[in-house]
């Protein structure tokens, strides 16, 4: 990729259409949300997410503390004391905007979410009018980035869903293709734009004498990375590490002044880098949030069914030299390196990689496959009928192609959309009781008042009324397993009530919670013990007071 390629606009006209698309795609994200607030049924409320709600939950907690003015998040997970860290820095921000525009939480995370979507679908626009000059390739690329998706749809058509004891890719992992990502959440889609502007950002530092500015300007993305997205900051210098080796390597010499370019785009986040490494080997509880915080990838094999199009696309043999697209492939390289790498967030890293595929798979499509289409005998003879030329049949043979990679996709905001207008399960839709004793909750306790309830319970607890609960997530409770186990004994009708009591005290619980989520756990009737007080009921839900002499 030149210098002078980096900073290679397309026309006016062509970014319209660039923002038309990005605006209806966006528009796209929309739909299952507007279903489901359209549409829950009486007695109702949808939560305001379509899939994952535990870990939505996390990031609207975070989101609630910013909103009573803190910028350190405590984990309210769990019941153990700690002390707050600058974690979770984005949400934290969002809150803090809520409150200073006067706006209800779930307005500002759709509004974040919105934006981010069309600031990412803009920003791969840009990523590819860098790397193709050409208009034709330039804009399959783009579609493909934006709308394609793998092919994990043909498991579920001869039914295997979970073939390899796995879901597919492209309905298990929002961060692996971007019209996914932008249909989930806000920091995922934020990511991919900062990830993106940080690599024009270098890339034009390497390239070009005395561009410090694209330095700074690469190292306040980077900064800004880390706080959206913390360890996507190692993507980043993986990437750029293997780039900077493959131009010493070409050029047979240490390039000084382009590395000393390129370290400063990491000078400026190391501060925050080594404050979050610091935070998670000190503080006991967010190192065992951290420790349980485990996402493995899935069979490599399901890589090849979200990515294998798209890879031997990029890998047929093109006219022009690839020497242009090499820094493409050290992304490729180094997300293949880390998805296997013994490293906590292992399938994360596959954030973004949907761009450069796209642009390699583009090239291979325009350059190879449709040179050989366009000489079959098939399109020979179409292209001979009245009415048909060559251009348009290239045209309408990409757009099936398009169409094809995209069927995951589409495939999804079908069943998120089906999800919310018509089977609206629980936990994604809440019983408008229960969004009432959470009300109290929040108005009439204190958040360091622990919550005794079902899993489902604390999850939505923690996030809303913001009360610590003794479990409510599968990473950011500490010993949830053991916890869930324990609770659910609390909740059976032939525990022993001293062991009850000797749990409440143990986990310092000021509130149990009886719903319907509880009934699941055991038939206890906290309204025969005495050292539980009701303080708050009505047909969903019943609060107790620990009275504990």
């Amino acid at each position: 990729m030149s210098a002078r390629a980096i900073f290679l606009f397309p026309t006016r006209r062509e970014w319209g259409w660039a923002w038309a698309v990005a605006l209806g795609a966006t528009a796209l994200t929309l739909i299952p949300y507007a279903l489901g607030y359209a549409l829950a049924r009486p007695g109702w409320e949808f939560t305001g997410v379509v899939m994952n709600p535990e870990d939505s939950q996390s990031y609207f907690a975070k989101m609630l503390q910013g909103y009573t003015g803190q910028w350190l998040y405590t984990i309210p997970f769990t019941t153990e004391d700690h002390a707050p860290a600058f974690l979770g820095g984005f949400y934290l921000l969002l809150g803090q905007l809520a409150r200073i525009a006067g706006l209800a939480l779930t307005t500002v995370w759709h509004l974040a979410r919105v934006s981010a979507a069309g600031l990412m679908f803009l920003a791969t626009f840009d990523f590819c009018a860098a790397f193709l000059r050409d208009v034709r390739t330039r804009w399959i690329a783009y579609l493909l980035a934006v709308f394609g998706s793998g092919l994990g749809w043909l498991l579920f058509l001869v039914n295997q869903p979970y073939w390899l004891d796995w879901m597919p890719v492209d309905f298990k992992m929002p961060e692996a293709h971007l019209f996914f990502s932008a249909l989930t959440f806000p920091h995922v889609a934020l990511g991919v734009t900062l990830i993106l502007a940080s690599f024009r950002l270098s890339l034009g530092a390497i390239e070009s004498r005395g561009k410090w500015i694209a330095a700074l300007g690469a190292g306040l993305c980077n900064l800004a990375l880390a706080i959206v997205y913390p360890f996507l900051i190692y993507l980043v210098a993986v990437i750029l590490g293997l780039e900077c080796l493959r131009r010493t390597v070409r050029a047979r010499q240490i390039l000084w002044r382009e590395t000393f370019r390129l370290a400063l785009a990491f000078v400026i986040p190391a501060p925050l880098v080594l404050y979050y490494a610091f935070t998670l080997s000190t503080n006991p509880v967010f190192r065992a949030w951290d420790a349980q915080a485990i996402t493995p990838s899935p069979p490599l094999l399901h890589y090849f069914v979200a990515y294998g199009v798209m890879l031997l696309l990029a890998l047929l043999p093109w006219r022009r030299s690839r020497s242009e697209f090499a820094f493409l492939w050290m992304w490729v390289i180094a997300v293949a390196l880390l998805v296997y790498a013994p490293l906590n967030p292992q399938r994360r890293f596959v954030e973004g990689v949907q761009v450069p595929l796209a642009i390699l798979a583009a090239a291979g499509w325009c350059e190879s496959v449709w040179p050989w289409l366009a000489q079959t005998r098939a399109i020979r003879w179409l292209v001979a009928q009245p009415r048909y030329s060559v251009a348009g049949v290239e045209r309408l043979v990409s757009v099936l192609f398009l169409m094809f990679m995209s069927v995951s996709n589409l495939y999804i905001l079908a069943s998120v959309s089906v999800t919310a207008a018509w089977q609206q399960p629980y936990p994604l839709f809440r019983l408008r009781d229960e969004m009432t004793a959470i009300d109290w909750l929040r108005l009439n306790s204190r958040s360091t008042d622990s919550v005794l309830g079902a899993y489902e319970t604390g999850n939505y607890i923690a996030a809303h009324a913001g009360n610590r609960v003794v479990i409510g997530h599968w990473a950011e409770t500490v010993d949830q397993e053991y916890k869930f186990a324990q609770v659910e004994r609390f909740y059976a009708v032939t525990t022993d009530d001293a062991w009850r009591c000797e749990l409440l005290q143990r986990y310092q619980v000021a509130y149990v919670w009886v719903g319907a989520q509880e009934h699941k756990l055991g038939e206890f009737d906290p309204d025969g013990a005495n050292y539980l007080q009701r303080v708050f009921f009505n047909d969903a839900v019943r609060l107790y007071r620990v009275v504990i002499p």
